[in-house]
């Protein structure tokens, strides 16, 4: 849904926050706040300008924050409704600011960026800037990352001198120290490929130029990911990415992050996937057993 042409657009109209609920214990903290004091590894809900109010009902998705999950079968149910049900809650607020002044994103680490790459299948621009340079073209690249063609099909990430020291050792085809450096991840996020690499000097429409001819042959060549054969052949190879916190879900809200043994199991004892004792059924919002993997509706690279 994310990468959805008409959810993007939707969107546009919020200040839109996605919580790095596996890198800070701070984020976990609001994930159960949105949850009854569950921790699961999603949460959605929508704020008002306040960053306090809640517009819409709290779930694992937009679906269920919305209200149109399975229940809602009339017009306007699924995908198309959240959309729907977004734009009617930001048709009552006048904005203040313009797209082009959107904030970029920028991940708590490197590795944590080209791994969320890696599993939304876009591109990685990687900004590797001295200190005193970082703030200005953070600033600068703001229409750029707002552009109608570049929105929604790439992830942004500024180096940092102390978790990204040791950035190229998982890199290849880098050549300067510093730069625009358009990366894509291989499969599973753990190292990558340098595609198009620009000097911090390149104007806004070099690097678009960069960037869009790079997505070009990223969509061209990148085969989707089905989610359960995805999973299966990372248990078989044995990959595993440490996070900043532990991994498994706190599903009884005990407080406590539930660690359960059996087929599914993490590396380190972490959480199966399946529901918590005392609930009947699948959790709301998730695949029931036997219905066949559903394939993204949006091609790698965010093309339609």
């Amino acid at each position: 849904m994310f990468s959805q042409k008409e959810f993007i657009e939707a969107s546009r109209a919020f200040v839109c926050v996605r919580l790095e609920s596996y890198e800070s214990e701070e984020h976990q903290k609001m994930v159960r706040s949105f949850l009854n004091g569950r921790f699961e590894n999603t949460a959605f809900c929508l704020l008002a300008p306040d960053g306090e109010t809640r517009l819409s009902g709290t779930g694992r998705s937009p679906a269920q924050g919305l209200r149109q999950g399975r229940g809602n079968r009339g017009r306007g149910a699924g995908h198309e409704g959240v959309v729907e049900a977004m734009e009617k809650v930001s048709g009552n607020y006048r904005p203040k600011g313009a797209y082009e002044g959107a904030v970029l994103q920028d991940f708590h680490s490197f590795r944590q960026g080209l791994n969320v790459a890696s599993g939304d299948q876009r591109l990685l621009l990687y900004v590797v800037a001295p200190e005193d340079d970082r703030e200005k073209l953070r600033t600068s690249l703001r229409p750029l990352m707002s552009d109608g063609e570049i929105v929604g099909k790439f992830h942004a990430d500024f180096a940092e001198n102390e978790p990204d020291a040791k950035w190229r050792e998982v890199v290849k085809g880098e050549r300067g120290k510093t730069g625009f450096f358009v990366i894509k991840a291989d499969t599973f996020g753990q190292t990558g490929n340098v595609m198009e690499e620009l000097p911090l000097e390149s104007d806004l429409e070099e690097l678009k130029s960069a960037l869009l001819r790079a997505n070009t042959s990223f969509a061209r060549t990148e085969k989707r990911k089905i989610y359960r054969e995805h999973v299966a052949e990372g248990r078989r190879e044995r990959v595993y990415f440490e996070n900043g916190v532990p991994y498994g879900e706190d599903r009884d809200a005990d407080g406590v992050i539930d660690h359960r043994g059996g087929r599914g199991a993490r590396p380190g004892g972490g959480e199966r996937r399946g529901p918590s004792s005392g609930r009947r059924g699948p959790p709301r919002g998730e695949r029931r057993p036997g219905q066949p993997p559903q394939r993204p509706r949006v091609r790698p690279g965010g093309t339609e």
